[in-house]
């Protein structure tokens, strides 16, 4: 089969599963095998051999059995490269093959005769030295039956008679052995991790090609812009209008697995307080990007739809019924491209697109934005009761100087001070 079809339903530019290409000059004798536990739109093991290559892969949806008697549908899928043998974390949900992957099982195999004759005949033999499985199994590819045949991706995996034995009866080695070979972590608790996202979608967020996008690394420091009080609404046209959030502002740097979050200032949080708020880093990470700086306002959300700064500290613990939401509003820096200069109306429709991949999964909510006319938009914010609207130029830049401007409901006076914001500390 090939890694073609591995290839074809993924799109490396957005995904951390590693590109279908053959290892160069590999010279060890020993042949891997791997068997991964994949709790996706239902429950099975991918039972995967080192051969030509790549990865063989099966789709085993009971898992292998120690029982000669008991034979394990095995439906062949595509190809995976061998650097995919190591994976064990979470693929997003609604992208393909999305859901939670254990490394059940590992180590090597050995071939009983020639094994590029015996797989293409459809009848390999091998033994397996792994940490739960050992002895003589055998692949059995199942001929077509009838006038239509039958599915050619139909095999049974089946246990020799050895040493290894094992009836069914007194148990399953799946049942009884149900951790990760690695870990030591069930599957509940590798979801609950999130330490290692992998992401399958096809589409492709093309950054290379966004007017104002540079190619670049991830910024050591970044300044986040201020915003600066006034009065009135900003007037005439090319502005965006936002609803002002009560929360937190807090940005979030992506690097690989590795998310960092940082305060309005661009400093990381410190460690205490980013422990307190490491379910928003659990979400973040499953943003699709290799490398991203998201910035946004972190709040609670009551069940009646309306942000509560004052119920942010009962949701970061777990109490209450206002549920922890992450409103993000600017994308500085996406996948080897600074932002900064892209004008503020193309940031923001990159952002829609990465947080829509994962939505309603997530704490990520987009807060949106109109255009028009700024005074209508205030004059509605303050009626919803709404403390306060932001303003920020359509083609503007995301850098310190840049304008963004504050409106309060209630402003004083045109010559009176205008009140300063109040917000919860994002050190907290």
């Amino acid at each position: 089969m090939g890694l073609a079809e591995y290839n074809r339903k993924r799109n490396f530019g957005i995904t951390r599963e590693p590109p279908g290409t053959p290892p160069a000059g590999r010279a060890r004798r020993q042949r891997m095998f791997v068997i991964q536990k994949h709790a996706a739109s239902r429950l099975h093991y991918d039972f995967r051999l080192e051969l030509e290559g790549v990865l063989k892969s099966w789709s085993v949806p009971k898992g292998p059995s120690l029982d000669p008697k008991v034979k394990r549908l095995a439906m062949q899928t595509e190809d995976h490269p061998v650097s995919y043998a190591d994976f064990e974390g979470i693929i997003p949900k609604g992208q393909y093959g999305g859901g939670t992957v254990l490394l059940w099982d590992r180590g090597t195999w050995e071939p009983q005769g020639d094994p590029h004759k015996e797989f293409a005949a459809g009848n390999l033999k091998f033994f397996l030295k792994g940490d739960k499985l050992h002895g003589g199994f055998a692949l059995i590819k199942l001929k077509g039956r009838g006038p239509r045949g039958g599915d050619e991706r139909a095999w049974l995996l089946i246990k020799e008679k050895d040493a290894e034995t094992r009836d069914e009866a007194r148990g399953s080695i799946t049942d009884q052995r149900p951790e990760s070979v690695t870990t030591g972590r069930t599957l509940d608790q590798i979801a609950a991790d999130r330490d290692h996202v992998w992401h399958s979608n096809r589409a492709q967020l093309e950054v290379a090609d966004v007017e104002g996008a540079k190619p670049a690394p991830l910024p050591a420091r970044l300044q986040p812009p201020a915003f600066t009080e006034r009065d009135a609404p900003p007037s005439g046209t090319g502005w965006l209008h936002e609803m002002e959030i009560a929360g937190e502002r807090l940005l979030a740097r992506v690097e690989g697995d590795a998310v960092t979050l940082l305060g309005a200032d661009g400093a990381p949080l410190s460690k205490a307080a980013a422990a307190r708020r490491k379910r928003v880093a659990a979400d973040v990470r499953l943003l699709p990007a290799q490398g991203a700086i998201v910035d946004g306002v972190l709040t609670a959300v009551r069940p009646d739809g309306h942000p509560d700064a004052d119920a942010l500290p009962g949701a970061l613990a777990g109490r209450g019924k206002a549920a922890l939401t992450y409103f993000v509003f600017d994308l500085p820096y996406l996948d080897g491209h600074d932002l900064r200069g892209v004008p503020l109306g193309q940031r923001k429709a990159l952002l829609a697109r990465l947080v829509g991949r994962v939505g309603e999964k997530t704490c990520l909510r987009l807060l949106d934005h109109i255009g028009g006319s700024g005074l209508d938009f205030h004059r509605e914010a303050c009626r919803l009761g709404i403390p306060a609207m932001i303003s920020r130029q359509e083609d503007g830049d995301y850098q310190p100087r840049a304008r963004w401007i504050r409106v309060p409901c209630g402003a004083p006076p045109a010559g009176k001070p205008a009140s300063k914001r109040k917000r919860v500390s994002a050190r907290a």
